[in-house]
């Protein structure tokens, strides 16, 4: 079939959020539905990268100009910012790799320019849905769609400041006479509320494991009747169907990035994201929502498949992968990092995991012999009682066994910590506190948050195992929104924020290269693998803990 005979559906990832690396979601779709209906034409059209170059080329060419009070944001001037989108894209290594101050200036100015453009985008959508008039960024962002000629449109979001800009693309696409799909892991919970916040945005939203359904809208001419996890409006009532979550993965493929040109993302090397798994193998944590998202379960790719799509990619010119599953159990991650190595890969990659006794020594020197430069673990809390409360499974004093084997091996090991989970109380905090400051010669970066209800997680449905006596709607969103919460013992909200708050510049120092390179994920990938035994651990100056 000639490509000008196929149909057309263009999957669309909205702006805005850092685009170091090229969106996987909709790679993996266009690679699935290509290979199923050969009829179809699929484009992918990343509108976050593309809106990022329409902005800083502008800015170079003098013609958008930001105003003092975004210089003021950001701490500099237009000058740096377009310095750092240079080291970013690969035009300075010398300022990315060997001057920590100067990356330190260029992550702090990038960061708060998405800021500042997210709110603008917000906020222009928020005036389109008032007056119908689109905003000239608006019209450029719906004129790059329209150039795609699709008679079908998918969107996929997976960051909640996406969906303003995806309501707005879906519903000028159905004003087209386009039919409109929406999917993405930001529709966990909350799908039916986005539903009746932005009833013309989408004819259909898919939950769950996207190829399939997205196979049999198509096959179906957009009606959503039987397809697996979708919704969509019947009369005034939102329908939802079940969701199918299939067992073998492997059917769905690999990912499709050939069309990418990755020098247009801000990583100076390519970078590429791949999932080897669906779910979470531990599924007990009891703030977490993720997993319902692929029908509790956890599904896994063959070996053979992983090391057949790494190979595809090293062949397109990338060796740098963040493995962004939930988590990869220690047993897996053995047998993943062997076929590693039986395949001669020369590859560097970093991915998520829970850290417990499983992982050994030699298990560790394995993963780092087959290229994994650093582990973002799921720590939460260094106080017993609170890991028991979260369902995590860890023992304080086997996490602190693991930290120390992974740095050893010549892992880099960053954590998450969560502060004001319910009943915790300011010493429990200072636990966690104590155990960062005693290890701080094994951890290379906090990334850290204060506690949030999520609507659909455990502890929501039994909120007096947590002492949680009053629950109320703090800020209405399009997913529901941020829930408040009194618990009858432990910190208040209030208190935790304040917690969290002085903890700030103590978490920022842990990092041996530059404060604002945790905020750039793939960043640290590239900085650890080209710098990792060089960095000095001795030079950060994290502060002492207040007595």
């Amino acid at each position: 079939m000639s490509e000008l005979s196929k149909r057309r559906i263009t999957l669309v990832f909205p702006p805005m959020t850092m685009p170091t690396s090229p969106p996987l979601g909709v790679a993996m779709l266009k690679g699935f539905i290509e290979r199923e209906l050969p009829q179809w034409q699929v484009t992918v059209l990343d509108l976050n990268v593309w809106l990022f170059q329409f902005l800083l080329g502008g800015i170079a060419r003098g013609e958008i100009h930001l105003t003092p009070a975004v210089h003021e944001r950001m701490g500099a001037d237009s000058r740096v910012l377009l310095q750092a989108a240079q080291a970013f894209t690969g035009g300075d290594d010398t300022a990315f790799y060997e001057q920590p101050q100067v990356y330190d200036v260029y992550g702090r100015v990038f960061i708060q320019f998405t800021d500042v453009f997210v709110e603008i985008l917000t906020a222009e959508c928020a005036q389109w849905e008032r007056t119908g008039e689109l905003s000239v960024m608006l019209q450029a962002l719906v004129d790059q769609v329209l150039q795609t000629q699709p008679e079908v449109v998918g969107v996929s979001m997976i960051f909640s400041q996406q969906l303003p800009i995806g309501a707005m693309l879906g519903r000028c696409m159905r004003e087209q006479q386009m039919k409109v799909f929406f999917g993405g892991s930001c529709f966990t919970e909350g799908v039916e509320h986005f539903m009746r916040w932005y009833p013309n945005a989408a004819d259909v939203i898919v939950t769950g494991d996207g190829e399939l359904p997205l196979k049999a809208l198509l096959e179906q001419q957009g009606n959503p009747r039987g397809v697996p996890g979708a919704f969509y409006w019947q009369g005034e009532q939102v329908v939802r169907e079940a969701p199918v979550f299939q067992k073998n993965i492997d059917a769905f493929g690999a990912p499709d990035f050939r069309a990418v040109d990755f020098s247009r993302y801000y990583s100076p090397r390519p970078v590429a994201a791949l999932l080897l798994s669906r779910g979470c193998y531990w599924r007990k944590c009891t703030f977490c929502v993720h997993y319902f998202s692929a029908g509790d379960s956890y599904r896994l790719h063959g070996l053979e498949q992983v090391v057949a799509m790494l190979k595809t990619m090293v062949a397109q010119g990338v060796r740098h992968f963040s493995f962004v599953d939930e988590m990869i159990a220690p047993g897996h991650f053995v047998r993943l990092a062997q076929a590693i190595r039986a395949a001669d890969l020369d590859i560097a990659y970093y991915a998520l995991s829970k850290p417990n006794k499983t992982f050994t020594p030699e298990i560790l020197k394995e993963m780092a012999a087959s290229g994994c430069k650093y582990i973002l673990w799921g720590l939460e809390s260094a106080n017993q009682r609170i890991l028991d409360l979260m369902g995590k499974g860890t023992q304080v004093e086997e996490v602190e066994q693991v930290l120390r084997d992974a740095r050893a091996a010549g892992i880099h090991n960053h954590v998450y910590v969560i502060c004001g989970f319910p009943t915790e109380t300011p010493q429990e905090f200072a636990d966690t506190l104590q155990f960062l400051d005693r290890n701080q010669a094994f951890i290379s970066a906090i990334h850290r948050s204060v506690f949030s209800l999520e609507q659909g997680s455990p502890i929501s449905k039994d909120l007096p195992k947590f002492s949680i006596e009053e629950v109320w709607l703090r800020q209405e969103s399009p997913l529901g929104g941020r829930m408040g919460y009194r618990c009858a013992s432990g910190m208040t909200m209030e208190e935790a924020a304040q917690n969290f708050q002085a903890a700030l510049p103590f978490f920022r120092r842990f990092n041996p290269y530059a404060q604002y390179l945790a905020n750039f994920r793939d960043h640290a990938l590239l900085v650890y693998d080209q710098r990792g035994p060089t960095l000095n651990f001795a030079s950060r100056g994290i502060p002492a803990l207040a007595a």
